[in-house]
């Protein structure tokens, strides 16, 4: 059964396995071409080098079969394998700490969840230590269960440090789980100083990368407002995503009504749980409840907490579930029904949704490519960032090789001769400005008021989902009509 589980989980990961890149993939593939010496030179990517080493590699094989630059190729390996890994890893944990029913029932509530299937199909650090994070603690597990040494826990913690910089959260809650179950002080000793040991040699990358993003949210007003929440809604989104996944979230009757539905026996199945002193519920406060309160703290400090980010708790979220529901469901049969049914129906939803709305997938820069490429003739037009440089997704699809200009710096506001860095703009029919981030980048529209005075009128625009308006400007008012 387990076998079909993962069949079923590569099948349902395989629709838009192959659709464009958004902005962060394409970043990750443009640093990981690069020469393996420059690898390591990743300040402004705050991430640790694992992804970018593992593509490297994955772009070199590729090479040999012409797919380097294929989407689901690139995908495949660093994000797709190691979900369908994660499955079979918490069908694992839950043969140890459960039974084989609670174990297919959470590998099936992995399998079927949009927000795991999202993640098993992006070229980013998430799917990646989300299986080295359930391999660890299944390792964990097997070690205290048959009294063996800690060495793959110990090298699967020491991968998983250089997978995330949220992966310490999950360590810790690990290694204070192996306090409660009073191994060795010893032990737990030694293991923490291998791995921190083990860290050294990159800490130095990351303080210079705790230093760029700083210099970024001083030289880009706003930044932080749009990557980060308010705190306590961005503790309520982790669990909200990890049951509905990539549903639009509103708070309106229909969602309120399901997350009742969902989160009531929860509660409640807990509730009797805690009042029986349940071991098992020992188990999640350490591996599931400890590393997302701790992370949510530190978020005070350094809003790190996203959910995609801890998605290597979605595997123990899901777990929990399964055991409350197999663990109810003769006292309760009916609650255990309506919140098994309710996981699954919600979780299908969701998905058919992710393939059906491209609201809800990434953002189109594949099509979009397309699109300028049949319009706008390259000899004549203009591309336009209001960047720093131009954006990593158009740098991965332009395949004409249109030129292009950028203000070179995260504001505009501080450019300090904007018209004189876009006079050659005078030289082109057409000049297609992008609105994507100009929000954040030229909140006083200094590129558009530029482009204007050089004599530039607005014909149009090209809209696309989650990308924004490409506006398309001319000297010649009926330009865009003959195109």
């Amino acid at each position: 059964m387990i076998y079909l589980i993962l069949f079923l989980a590569f099948i349902l990961r395989l629709p838009l396995l192959n659709s464009s890149f958004w902005l962060d993939e394409a970043a990750q593939f443009l640093e990981s071409a690069r020469p393996l010496s420059a690898q390591l030179q990743i300040k402004d990517d705050f991430q640790p080098p694992l992804m970018h080493l593992l593509t490297f590699f994955n772009i070199r094989f590729g090479i040999l079969f012409g797919l380097e630059k294929t989407e689901w190729w690139l995908r495949l390996l660093p994000s797709l394998i190691p979900g369908v890994i994660t499955i079979w890893a918490i069908y694992q944990i839950g043969l140890q700490i459960s039974n084989r029913k609670t174990a297919l029932l959470s590998s099936l509530f992995l399998t079927t969840s949009s927000f795991h299937i999202f993640y098993s199909q992006e070229l980013r650090p998430y799917s990646l230590p989300a299986m080295i994070g359930t391999l660890a603690t299944w390792q964990m597990l097997k070690a205290l269960k048959v009294n063996k040494n800690f060495i793959f826990f110990l090298l699967l913690s020491i991968f998983g440090l250089y997978a995330s910089y949220l992966y310490p959260f999950l360590l810790f809650s690990q290694l204070a789980y192996l306090l409660y179950k009073k191994l060795d002080f010893k032990k737990i000793i030694l293991i923490c100083s291998v791995v921190f040991l083990s860290f050294l040699p990159w800490l130095p990358k990351f303080l210079e990368q705790l230093q760029a993003g700083q210099n970024l949210r001083l030289n880009m007003p706003g930044w932080e407002k749009v990557v980060s929440l308010p705190q306590f809604k961005t503790l309520l989104l982790v669990p909200m995503k990890f049951i509905f996944g990539l549903s639009d979230l509103q708070l309106n009757f229909a969602y309120i009504f399901l997350a009742l539905i969902i989160f009531l026996p929860i509660f409640y199945f807990i509730y009797l749980d805690s009042k029986k002193k349940n071991e098992k519920l020992f188990f999640f406060f350490f591996l599931l409840f400890l590393p997302l309160a701790t992370s949510w703290l530190i978020s005070f400090l350094v809003p790190v907490l996203q959910a995609k980010r801890v998605l290597f708790l979605l595997p123990l979220f899901a777990l929990l579930e399964a055991i409350l529901i197999t663990s109810h469901q003769k006292k309760y049969p009916h609650l255990s029904k309506i919140l098994l049914s309710s996981i699954i129906a919600i979780n299908l939803f969701s998905t058919i949704a992710y393939w059906r709305k491209p609201q809800l997938q990434r953002e189109n820069w594949r099509a979009l490519s397309q699109e300028i490429a049949q319009k706008f003739p390259k000899q004549s037009t203009a591309i336009v960032f209001s960047f720093d440089n131009a954006f990593a997704p158009w740098i991965f699809y332009d395949q004409v090789d249109y030129k292009t200009f950028s203000t070179g710096v995260f504001y505009s506001n501080k450019l300090p001769n904007m018209a004189e860095s876009f006079k050659n703009l005078s030289n082109y029919r057409y000049v297609l400005v992008f609105d994507y981030l100009r929000d954040l980048t030229d909140p006083d529209n200094l590129v558009l008021k530029t482009v204007q005075d050089l004599g530039f009128k607005a014909v149009g625009v090209l809209d696309y989902p989650n990308i924004g308006f490409v506006r398309i400007y001319s000297q010649d008012k009926l330009a865009f009509n003959l195109i």
